[in-house]
């Protein structure tokens, strides 16, 4: 299982990630909520790409429904 704070994104991604941190964020509290949601992503040792961009800035709800078809796919525990 991935330890809890280790997340791996691709670079696009990560291009894009501190471009809303510099360009979308409004307040110091968005970009805590983008950490929650990529650690969240993150549980199931998988690399982060453009693909789970809109997830990531999405809510929690969005985190926790995708979460719950991993698990009923078989994908994580």
């Amino acid at each position: 299982m991935n330890p809890r704070d280790i997340i791996t994104v691709d670079v696009p991604l990560f291009i894009r990630l501190l471009e809303y941190a510099r360009e979308d964020a409004q307040t110091d509290m968005d970009l805590h909520d983008l950490t929650e949601n990529i650690i969240s992503l993150s549980a199931s040792d998988k690399i982060l790409s453009m693909d789970d961009y809109s997830t990531i800035i999405g809510s929690q709800e969005d985190i926790a429904e995708r979460r719950m078809l991993q698990v009923r796919a078989g994908i994580i525990k």
